[in-house]
């Protein structure tokens, strides 16, 4: 199935607590691999801060965007809940 890219210039931006760039996703699935690879303090920052779900909202994917609305906390645990709710 081919991945519908975001317009140029919305990529999701991931972003330490500190504003210092760790990455971009262009589409969902490149949104979930960062979500795995970047340092937890920029996964908990955009989780807790509920950046995910509008972000997601606009790429059409109303119900990945309600479920990581509910995802936050301060640990390992939010990488995880969010990594769970991608399936390819």
């Amino acid at each position: 199935m081919q991945q519908k890219d975001c317009p140029q210039g919305k990529e999701f931006v991931f972003r330490t607590p500190d504003g210092k760039e760790m990455g971009r996703a262009k589409n969902v699935s490149e949104l979930f691999a960062k979500i795995k690879a970047v340092p937890l303090s920029s996964v908990l920052y955009h989780a807790n801060g509920r950046h995910f779900s509008p972000w997601l909202e606009m790429m059409g994917e109303h119900m990945l965007s309600i479920k990581a609305k509910a995802v936050s906390g301060n640990d390992e645990k939010v990488r995880s809940a969010l990594a769970k709710l991608h399936r390819p």
